[in-house]
Parts: structure tokens; C-alpha cells; sequence
């Protein structure tokens, strides 16, 4: 049994490093195009469908979601409260923070709705980006990272449906809240196990929903000349503070508050700095974040705002994360 779930988690892995790859070049597909001569063809060829990917097959990403977070409480660190406690308590702080901070940077005006953007990470990103730095990395590590992300992914659909739903269509109140909650009510333990499903449906939303919610979503053209403009502006700067600090801070703060007043416990095999790293590859956010400002802004510059926030945000997280831990390891060799 253990040595399945073993198994089990390491193609979740291996899936995620892939799909972060696939992830990445969609993105760098959909800002290329965006900024090229072609971008009107590219809108063109993708608002057929858009709402089909962002409603229909979302949904199928949703699910699989929930039949992570299923699994985390079936089998997983979640299924221990004491172990439980350092990631779970850790993503709450890496959600507070951030959202805070984009807060006292939009506290009025058409950005103060959007503090809910600045919260979610993106677990092909992180994972692919932890996967960079290869054996050097600690098992513990990465059990952490991943279970603060699915904890993450819980709270970000709680924040959905608690705040959000007021301008959500039935149809997606369906594609998001409804899949999580059907893949946790299925009965999947004798026909079909949980880890069977996520086995099938994995490769699907890492290879091809993701990425083309990304082809559809993240393109946003960038006029050099009001770059610094479109940077500096509350919502884009929001979330760049908000995620790069907001997330380090938050994550290493909430997880040494956990174990100093005794409810959580912390592996021996896992430092305060390795988890300092992972705050900071927590940074790296782009689907559900995306998802919710859909939700949240229907400006399309508050959108172009938004998605340059997440893209240049992710990019300085990525690069601190990989860089910090790399720094460490070589020092702890």
C-alpha cells in the first residue's frame, strides 16, 4: 500500500514537471502571438471557443482538483492533523498576506474587488520549477510545496464560492464548486480508486486544458512604450508585491507560528529556509488566479493589468525560489 501511494505520488510528479512545461511554452505562445502582427487572427481564432474552454472543459480541471484534495485527505499528509497542520496553516498564510497587501494597493477604486487574484498558487509551476534543481531537493520538501498547494487550491475555491459567486453563471457555479464537490462525494474506492482516476484524467488537464486556458487567457499585448505604466499601475503592482513578498513572508511566518505555539509539527528533514524557498516558488500563479479575475474584472485593462501582475510575478518568483534553494543546498552539501 505505501509503496503504491509512493508510486502514486511520484507520477503526480512527474505529470506536474511535464505539464509545467507545457504550461510555460503555451504562455510564451500566447504572448508572442499577442504581440505580433497576427494578434487579431490569434483573438479571432480562439473567441469561438473560449467560453467552451473556460466553462466546459475548466470543469474538467476542477474536478481533478477536487480528487486531489480527495486523495491528500484520504492517503496523504492532510490525512495526519499534526502534519496536516504546518502546510495547511502555511497556505493560509500565503493566502492572507498576499491578499492583504494587494489591498493596501487598491483599497479604492475599479482594482478592490481583485484582492482574491493575488492568492492561489499554481502547482505546475511550482513543482515544475522545484524539479529544476533536481536530487538536490529533499523529499519533504516537496510533499510540503504540493500539499500547501492543493491546501491552497481548497481555500482559493472556498474564496470562489464564498465571494464570488454573486457573479457567477449556473453554468459556472457547475464547471468549478460542482466538479470539486463531485469528485469528493464519488464513491471511487472499490470500482474505480482514487489515484486510478487522477492517473486518467492527470495528463489531460496538464497537457491539454491547461494549456489551452492559457492559449486562450494569458495573451496580453504589451505597448513598450507604457510598459513601466502598465507595471506600476495598483493591480499589476499589487500583485507583484503581494505574491513575490506576500507569499514568502506569509508562508514562513504562518508555518513558524504553527510550530512555535504547538500546533503543528515540522520534519526534521525540513529547515525554515527550505520552507522560506518554497513561499517563494509559491509566488508562481497563473490558472485559478486567472479564473477568479475573470470573475472579478470585466475591464479588459484591469484584465491586461491583472495578467501582467501574474506573468512578471511568477517570473521573480521562479527565479528567487530557484536560485534561494540552490543557494542553500550547495551550502548544506
Amino acid at each position: 500500500m505505501a509503496r503504491g501511494s509512493s508510486n502514486a505520488l511520484n507520477r503526480f510528479f512527474a505529470t506536474e514537471v511535464a505539464g509545467g512545461i507545457f504550461l510555460l511554452a503555451s504562455c510564451a505562445i500566447a504572448l508572442l502571438f499577442a504581440n505580433s502582427p497576427l494578434a487579431h487572427h490569434y483573438i479571432d481564432f480562439w473567441n469561438p471557443s473560449r467560453n467552451f474552454i473556460n466553462e466546459g472543459l475548466m470543469s474538467v480541471f476542477f474536478f481533478m482538483v477536487g480528487l486531489e484534495i480527495k486523495r491528500e485527505f484520504d492517503q496523504g499528509e492532510l490525512r495526519n492533523p499534526k502534519s496536516a497542520a504546518l502546510p495547511v496553516i502555511a497556505a493560509l498564510g500565503g493566502m492572507v498576506t498576499p491578499a492583504l497587501i494587494f489591498s493596501l494597493f487598491n483599497h479604492s477604486g475599479g482594482g478592490a474587488n481583485g484582492w482574491a487574484v493575488a492568492m492561489p498558487t499554481d502547482i505546475a509551476l511550482s513543482i515544475g520549477a522545484l524539479a529544476l534543481l533536481g536530487s538536490r531537493i529533499d523529499t519533504s520538501l516537496k510533499i510540503f510545496l504540493l500539499t500547501l498547494a492543493i491546501a491552497d487550491d481548497l481555500g482559493s475555491i472556498i474564496v470562489l464560492g464564498t465571494f464570488y459567486s454573486g457573479g457567477i453563471s449556473v453554468i459556472r457555479i457547475a464547471s468549478t464548486i460542482g466538479a470539486v464537490l463531485l469528485a469528493w462525494v464519488l464513491p471511487l474506492k472499490r470500482v474505480v480508486s482514487t489515484d486510478r482516476l487522477i492517473a486518467l484524467i492527470h495528463p489531460w488537464t496538464s497537457f491539454v486544458i491547461i494549456p489551452l486556458f492559457a492559449l486562450v487567457n494569458v495573451g496580453v499585448t504589451f505597448n513598450f512604450d507604457a510598459l513601466a505604466t502598465l507595471i506600476l499601475s495598483p493591480i499589476s503592482l499589487g500583485l507583484i508585491v503581494g505574491r513575490v513578498v506576500g507569499k514568502i513572508v506569509g508562508i514562513t511566518l504562518f508555518a513558524w507560528l504553527a510550530i512555535k505555539i504547538g500546533v503543528a509539527r515540522k520534519p526534521s528533514s525540513l529547515s525554515f529556509r527550505e520552507i522560506a524557498g518554497a513561499g517563494a516558488l509559491a509566488g508562481m500563479g497563473l490558472t485559478v488566479s486567472l479564473f477568479i479575475a475573470d470573475l472579478a474584472f470585466s475591464n479588459t485593462q484591469a484584465l491586461d493589468q491583472v495578467r501582467s501582475g501574474l506573468i512578471f510575478s511568477a517570473l521573480i518568483s521562479g527565479v528567487i525560489g530557484i536560485l534561494y534553494l540552490r543557494k542553500i543546498s550547495v551550502q548544506e552539501d
